[in-house]
């Protein structure tokens, strides 16, 4: 029971970190200026928000299978297929979580007083600085707070990587996977055990998301 606990851990702290670094430029970009290419854009992000994970897992295959020219290419250069594999599930669960991570940021960063960042330019300070010294300390909360959701999105992901990386006990066995393999076979009481150490995990990560939201709130009154 623990090595599925294990691999959820992985495939979501390493999705969660991924999807992170993806969003972080994009969601502050689009935040702070208006493009033409915003639409389309975020049309692209959201796209896994509204279509069933298993889609999005069998466009992953037709991308990663090693048929395909970039699985392919990946195969023979690298000897390595994201197929059957924690890394076909991180990729996978990184695309379903993206638009969970890009709606957090840039609410957080649209959370931003202007007048802040207009001061901060009036003083001559370099876009670095005013997001390391101005944004990031007016909004961490609430990107921890999109962070942390982003988390539990990824620890119950079940279509989308279940398609890419399958279901290999020991390999590829994620706490979701492992739940509805264990209920086929019949071992009620190891999904039971499961289903409750992922909804602790859960619970836990949504008082800390109400905790921050509540933070945030306090100093969006104070100041």
């Amino acid at each position: 029971m623990f090595i599925p606990v294990l691999h959820s851990l992985i495939v979501a702290i390493l999705s969660t970190f991924f999807s992170f670094l993806l969003m972080l430029p994009v969601s502050y970009y689009f935040a702070r200026k208006k493009s033409t290419l915003q639409l389309p854009i975020e049309i692209i992000i959201l796209l896994p928000l509204v279509l069933p994970p298993t889609v999005v897992g069998f466009i992953l295959l037709a991308i990663l299978g090693k048929n395909q020219w970039f699985g392919s290419f990946i195969w023979e250069t690298f000897d390595f297929s994201f197929i059957f594999s924690l890394a076909g599930a991180t990729v996978a669960t990184t695309i379903i979580i993206l638009p969970i991570m890009y709606q957090g940021l840039k609410a957080a960063f649209l959370s931003i007083d202007h007048e802040l960042i207009w001061a901060a330019e009036t003083l001559s300070a370099s876009s670095r600085q005013i997001f390391i010294k101005v944004i990031l300390p007016n909004c961490w909360q609430p990107i921890l707070a999109g962070i942390l959701l982003s988390f539990c999105r990824a620890m119950g992901e079940f279509g989308a990587s279940l398609m890419v990386a399958g279901y290999i006990e020991g390999k590829t066995d994620t706490i979701a996977s492992s739940i509805y393999f264990m209920v086929q076979q019949g071992d009620i009481k190891v999904a039971f055990y499961l289903g409750i150490l992922n909804g602790l995990i859960g619970i836990i990560a949504l008082l800390l998301i109400h905790i921050l939201t509540i933070r945030q709130r306090n100093l969006m009154r104070g100041m």
